[in-house]
């Protein structure tokens, strides 16, 4: 499937780049509305509809709802790369095999125990401990500020 073969619905507004264009074109192949996506997923039409109309950031909560409720590839959406849809078989959370940071980057040891521990931690926490992490992440770790700001490393 190319890029060229479907058009987003007029009614997801102008065309988009990147992530946002992926999501148009997943939504014009389902033929989804954010009123769908809401029913299936409870992320709110309001966070689609900022997504598509004001080009916000696919953020992680969309992308783990519709990567289980649809089994769109959260790599096809952010980047492109792969097909739109994963096989319903390996359809699950973020943490599976497939998405493993580790996998893809050569890692230590105490990389690995360090995002592990943290992946699971995130799959239990609530909003306020995840918030409270990526604050203490921001005060505390000046990489992480950088990033933010997008210095990268």
């Amino acid at each position: 499937m190319t890029d060229e073969t479907l058009t987003p619905k007029s009614w997801v507004g102008k065309k988009k780049d990147g992530e946002i264009f992926r999501l148009q074109l997943f939504m014009a192949e389902r033929n989804l509305k954010p009123e769908d996506i809401q029913r299936d997923t409870g992320v709110s039409v309001r966070t689609i509809q900022n997504s598509i109309y004001e080009n916000n950031p696919l953020g992680m909560k969309i992308l783990r709802a519709l990567h289980a409720s649809y089994g769109v590839s959260i790599d096809w959406l952010l980047s492109g790369v792969g097909t739109m849809l994963v096989e319903f078989s390996k359809v699950g959370e973020v943490t599976s095999p497939e998405y493993s940071l580790s996998k893809k980057i050569n890692r230590t040891d105490r990389d690995n125990r360090i995002i592990t521990f943290i992946s699971e931690w995130l799959t239990y926490a609530d909003e306020d401990e995840k918030a409270w992490l990526e604050m203490e992440l921001k005060f505390n770790l000046s990489a992480y500020r950088r990033y933010l700001d997008g210095q990268h490393d």
